[in-house]
């Protein structure tokens, strides 16, 4: 056991090493060794290291992403000899006399692996097994995690939290438990049976223990296959995900807190796409309450309505960290819960929602990062996860419209909550402009009049049409540092800019552009 550990600590050593080299090298091809050694690593740790790669490979930069994507089923994996050491141990008899077959090749993940295998009654199923001393292993990667930094977030400042290592520990024992994970995987198949698309597969419970879980084979194709399919399939799969997050969430008080791409696949069928879940061993169960506080507070921000505060402060974030910053609150929840505010497709690649929040909060964005409670972890993963999904998929699709025959489910029940104001009126979205208007006068006379919602604001270059953005830059207006300036005020009223010149004909021509 001393020997494993020593082992353990010298790989995070080196995989210190790498960070840095990841941090501070400008070289291109010291980074890119840096993140092909940091992967291998990470697949021959196992445990926390891999889940963290395999965070660090859902991201849009492929140069990023591509080093860490075989975390999700090709780390380097236990010898198949342990494997049918495990599987005797746990059935108290020879894997041959359960089985015709099982695969010697498998997809090994984070905390186990799985093999392919076929019972002796025929049917085709998917047998995970624990790695032997893996729940030691992970303990030991909790208190050695603070050695990692800066390319997943600032981990060391999260994982001094008591209440988020708290929640991160309770999250890893229920995923080291095959026992939990078989109830989790029973309750989401029955939950799917009502939901259109999506496939979970069963669990043969008479073969499963708390280390080996045995289910039903469930293939698919891998997200990045989806990618080649025609532009109407994915436009139905993007659609589909996410009205299984949010029936998931609002209608089962059920999140899949695991989100990688190993766990998912993907199926086209006569009927449409088909969405297989894996691994549940990491979930979240959120209560009716928050369910409905939840989708209060998302609601109103995409209706510029209400009081974020309050909403935050019922689903208890900090209200010591978040008061500091309350007059921001109505913009950050404008941003984070745009998706939800128009009808129309939206296009989360052009979101640039990590920005806008960075020049919103400034140097108080800690105070919102860390203001959340420790149990909504998972779902702020699983957030995170489907927006991953969609800009792969990359058909936009209406948020709106997906979300409102669940909304008229629990519309009654959300209007009826009531909660204490907060005492500043700057904490409510009367605080924020509500429109960006456009005006044009030539010789003092108005020849356009134009009001778009306030956040329009992140589309102005677009909407001034070339000529005019000419002249705006000609005079040395910096249309980027006013839209900063914009975020950074919370969209507050203000005037935007004033352009005047003279046109062809020789009117005096004067374009405005204020928010109101």
């Amino acid at each position: 056991m001393q020997k494993n550990l020593i082992k353990r600590s010298v790989g995070y050593a080196a995989m210190a090493g790498d960070m840095w080299k990841l941090k501070r090298s400008d070289n291109e091809t010291v980074v890119a060794n840096a993140r092909r050694h940091l992967s291998e690593r990470m697949g021959k740790l196992h445990g926390l290291p891999q889940k963290i790669g395999q965070i660090m490979s859902m991201t849009s930069d492929v140069e990023q992403a591509t080093p860490f994507k075989q975390l999700f089923d090709q780390s380097q994996p236990i010898p198949f000899s342990v494997v049918t050491e495990v599987l005797q141990d746990a059935w108290q008899a020879s894997p041959e006399t359960m089985t015709t077959y099982i695969s010697p090749d498998a997809r090994a993940a984070s905390l186990g692996q799985v093999h392919r295998a076929s019972l002796v009654d025929g049917r085709d199923v998917a047998i995970k097994v624990a790695y032997p001393g893996i729940e030691t292993a992970v303990m030991n990667d909790l208190k050695m995690i603070g050695w990692l930094s800066s390319p997943v977030g600032d981990l060391r400042r999260g994982f001094d939290l008591a209440d988020y290592r708290q929640e991160i520990v309770r999250d890893l024992k229920e995923e080291l438990d095959y026992n939990k994970e078989i109830q989790h995987q029973q309750k989401f198949s029955e939950v799917a049976e009502s939901i259109d698309g999506l496939i979970v597969p069963s669990v043969h419970k008479k073969l499963s223990t708390k280390h080996v879980l045995v289910a039903d084979w469930q293939d698919g194709e891998t997200i990045d296959d989806v990618m080649s399919w025609p532009k109407r399939e994915r436009f139905e799969l993007g659609r589909m995900m996410l009205r299984h997050f949010l029936t998931l969430l609002f209608d089962h008080g059920l999140v899949h807190g695991d989100p990688h791409p190993g766990n998912y696949r993907f199926r086209r069928t006569a009927n449409g796409p088909e969405v297989v879940l894996y691994d549940f061993g990491s979930v979240l169960k959120v209560s009716s309450v928050d369910r409905l506080l939840i989708l209060k507070l998302l609601t109103e921000s995409a209706a510029k309505i209400g009081d974020p505060l309050a909403t935050l402060s019922a689903l208890e974030f900090n209200a010591d960290l978040l008061e500091p910053i309350q007059e921001k609150l109505p913009a950050v929840c404008s941003v984070l819960f745009e998706p939800f505010a128009s009808p129309m497709k939206f296009d989360i690649s052009v979101w640039n929602r990590t920005q806008r929040m960075d020049d919103i909060l400034g140097d108080d964005r800690w105070n919102f990062r860390m203001a959340g409670p420790s149990r909504l972890i998972l779902l702020m993963r699983a957030f995170r996860g489907i927006l991953y999904y969609l800009e792969k998929i990359g058909e936009p699709v209406s948020w709106e419209r997906v979300l409102q025959p669940i909304l008229q489910k629990h519309q009654a029940s959300v209007q009826a909550i009531s909660l204490k104001p907060s005492p500043s009126p700057q904490s409510t979205f009367d605080s924020m402009a509500k429109h960006m208007r456009i005006e044009v006068l030539r010789d003092g006379v108005k020849k356009v009049s134009l009001t778009f919602p306030a956040l329009a604001i992140e589309d102005v270059r677009n909407l001034m049409g070339e000529e005019v953005m000419e002249r705006i830059e000609q005079e040395g207006t910096d249309i980027d540092e006013i839209v900063k300036e914009a975020r950074a005020g919370g969209y507050k009223a203000i005037e935007l800019f004033c352009v005047k010149d003279v046109t062809q004909e020789g009117e005096q021509r004067v374009v405005r552009v204020w928010l109101q």
